[in-house]
């Protein structure tokens, strides 16, 4: 397995998996998500060509098996909070079917790589409390909770 930059070329594969996660998304919280649509693919697209992201996939023997996006953010507004950089992993999908295989690790490991040579002196990313096996997954490999989102149903 290579973890790569994606291309526009990859932007098929990619959202066939991106289909899978956000179908689970919205079935799991309406109210937070939409069902996925072309809209969606447009989005990714424009990530790829996007040079503010990185965007990264786990290419299996040619065939795209998961991605990642992120990108670099610095606090330089709110006066209570840090300006260190930061890495905001915004995205990492890894194809149902070939799930536990060390790829998310391998997608995990790589944009730590990237985060540390940009300069950055974490990694942080948001779970949707639904997601268990994703929260177990990342607490595995050592991220830590550093806060939790919650909402109020009107």
């Amino acid at each position: 397995m290579v973890i790569r930059q994606a291309t526009p070329s990859d932007i098929d594969e990619i959202f066939g998996i991106y289909k899978q996660i956000a179908q689970t998304h919205f079935d799991n919280a309406p109210n937070a998500f939409n069902p996925p649509s072309q809209k969606d693919k447009r989005f990714l697209l424009s990530k790829i060509q996007d040079d503010a992201w990185w965007f990264a996939v786990a290419d299996l023997k040619g065939q795209i098996v998961g991605y990642t996006m992120a990108r670099l953010d610095k606090n330089e507004t709110v006066p209570f909070l840090t300006n260190t950089l930061i890495c905001r992993l915004n995205t990492i999908v890894v194809d149902q079917s070939i799930q536990t295989k060390g790829i998310g690790r391998a997608l995990i490991d790589a944009c730590k790589k990237w985060a540390e040579e940009n300069g950055a002196v974490e990694v942080r990313l948001e779970v949707m409390s639904f997601n268990q096996n994703a929260v177990g997954f990342y607490e595995h490999i050592g991220f830590e909770k550093l806060s939790h989102t919650m909402c109020l149903s009107l």
